[in-house]
């Protein structure tokens, strides 16, 4: 494919872990990948319709987000300008050129405790801002751009040093007590799988909400303790907690993937040794 008969691919929030995990995953021979993060608020409408009528991108991939809990309680408005108006303006914009919005979410939309999987089809109730921010953001995209999909996750891990499993593991060979819940159980899925999930459903021509979490669920500790095994570092400096006010538990159902075959997620435990054999996580601290 020629440079002028690339399509280009508009990255927002594209700093950001999963930002980076997306365009690297993108075949850029294939597209015209254009990237941008805070020199570009997608808060700001104007800017964003801007943006979009200089670049005509084929496909915009929202990975924007105020994505911690805390501050988003701490910072409702805030929360909601970047999680729904954000949204609501990459909507419009996107709209404005033909362009398909991808936007990322989250399982924070459901309720924290069930003992069924939630599928796309479940009615939400989030519990807390960062949740409702989130479902705002998602029925703006709805509403304002019919070319649209929408694609949840649920525990997404990195190998970045600053994440929480390298952090473990360079805790323990330090000889450090890492303490990890053992009353939160959700859908652990690594960013590789998620990116390549997100990918597979932009080149589908399908449109809507889809789920994209390995299958099978545990807790955060039987998580860590099959990532040590896997990297070969012992368990004993792990230690399981269980505040009952931290508790959850969350499954995503991949169903409309099931539907459509546009994708099909592996199931957690073959996901995390894929993971850890790719980024070489025996590695010391970590580290790539």
């Amino acid at each position: 494919m020629s440079v002028e008969s690339q399509a280009t691919v508009w990255i927002t929030g594209a700093a950001g872990r999963m930002g980076r995990t997306i365009s690297a995953r993108l075949d850029h021979n294939r597209y015209r990948v254009v990237t941008t993060d805070r020199e570009l608020d997608i808060v700001d409408l104007q800017r964003s319709l801007a943006f979009a009528e200089s670049e005509r991108p084929s496909f915009v991939i929202n990975c924007a987000a105020l994505a911690s809990r805390t501050e988003a309680e701490a910072n409702p408005d805030r929360a909601y300008q970047v999680n729904a108006l954000g949204a609501r303006n990459l909507a419009i914009a996107s709209a404005s050129v033909g362009a398909t919005l991808v936007h990322l979410s989250t399982d924070d939309l459901f309720p924290v405790t069930s003992e069924h999987p939630f599928n796309e089809f479940d009615p939400t109730d989030p519990p807390h801002v960062y949740g409702k921010s989130k479902l705002a953001g998602e029925r703006f995209v709805c509403e304002l751009n019919r070319r649209h999909i929408i694609v949840r996750s649920s525990w997404v891990y990195t190998a970045e040093p600053d994440d929480i499993l390298p952090r473990a593991l360079k805790a323990s060979r330090e000889g450090r007590t890492v303490y990890v819940p053992a009353n939160q159980f959700a859908c652990p899925t690594s960013a590789d799988t998620f990116a390549k999930a997100v990918v597979a459903v932009m080149e589908s021509n399908e449109f809507g909400t889809f789920h994209a979490a390995c299958t099978g669920v545990t807790s955060r500790f039987e998580f860590f303790e099959r990532a040590f095994e896997l990297v070969g570092e012992p368990i004993g400096n792990l230690r399981g907690a269980s505040k009952p006010e931290h508790g959850y538990r969350i499954e995503l159902d991949n169903m409309m993937a099931r539907l459509t075959g546009v994708f099909e997620m592996p199931t957690w435990e073959d996901d995390l040794a894929a993971f850890v054999a790719r980024h070489d996580l025996a590695a010391a601290g970590g580290e790539e």
